[in-house]
């Protein structure tokens, strides 16, 4: 089966399906939303047939080599391969071609004029890919919820990186159901910093997010906290913010800043 995708208003020429990941639901048509399965045959099948060094560029080559374990090697080359594919359908150029660069904080960008903004996330057996299509920047995080993490383990991360307001929310839960909420707000928290391209551990207590208007279950706000990220504010204010269904075990969340 061929499939045709359009991204960034270009048509993708006719590609088997099992050679992109696959396309999720997206809250925002500006933003697209991809998922590599790590153990999914039809992934890794199409990974092996496009070959990591016809794919990748030397130094990703390189990283992938020197991880020991098989597993990470697998999950880093994987996800470069399909984030490439995407890339370089969308701007019409070969995979291997493309230059990425980071910014002050380490985000990566594509060095190519009018390229979108993309970001990117994995953990356990899968891995996220939002591409920002329409214009702005995205922000993805996806968290695999570990099942031992009981209720002193989640208070002692949530002190770490929770905000008092954040802190207040989670504690009015049943303790059961505190794994799920933790993950929620950090996927959410990471995927709003990722978004505005800010350092994720130095930004943490510095930003809240909070539930959305009408008690929608997953949408979020993110709020400044104590006057920080002040020169952010406005741009806290338009990002559009939102929890996504993930796999079983997962938690995940995007985020959207459209462009001013």
């Amino acid at each position: 089966m061929a499939l045709p995708f359009v991204l960034h208003g270009m048509a993708y020429r006719t590609y088997p399906a099992a050679g992109l990941p696959r396309r999720l639901a997206s809250p925002v048509p500006a933003v697209s939303l991809w998922q590599v399965d790590l153990q999914d045959p039809a992934h890794i099948g199409a990974r092996e047939a496009r070959g990591t060094a016809t794919c990748l560029c030397p130094a990703e080559q390189a990283h992938a080599a020197s991880l020991r374990q098989p597993a990470d090697r697998l999950r880093f080359a994987a996800t470069r391969v399909a984030l490439r594919t995407l890339l370089g359908r969308c701007v019409g150029c070969p995979p291997a071609s493309l230059q990425f660069r980071t910014g002050q904080h380490g985000k990566p960008f594509l060095d190519v004029f009018g390229a979108p903004g993309f970001n990117v996330s994995h953990a356990g057996g899968y891995a996220w890919i939002a591409i920002a299509g329409g214009g702005g920047e995205v922000g993805v995080d996806i968290e695999r919820i570990d099942p031992a993490l009981g209720p002193q383990a989640i208070r002692e991360m949530a002190a770490h990186c929770l905000t008092p307001r954040e802190l207040a929310w989670l504690a009015a839960l049943h303790a059961e159901a505190w794994p799920g909420a933790f993950f929620a707000l950090w996927t959410a928290k990471e995927a709003v910093l990722k978004a505005l391209g800010l350092g994720i551990a130095d930004h943490l207590q510095h930003v809240s997010v909070v539930a959305g208007a009408q008690g929608e279950a997953h949408r979020f706000a993110a709020v400044p906290e104590a006057g920080q990220l002040a020169g952010h504010a406005a741009a806290l204010a338009r990002t559009r913010l939102y929890g996504r269904q993930a796999p079983a075990g997962y938690a995940a969340a995007m985020a959207w800043l459209p462009p001013a």
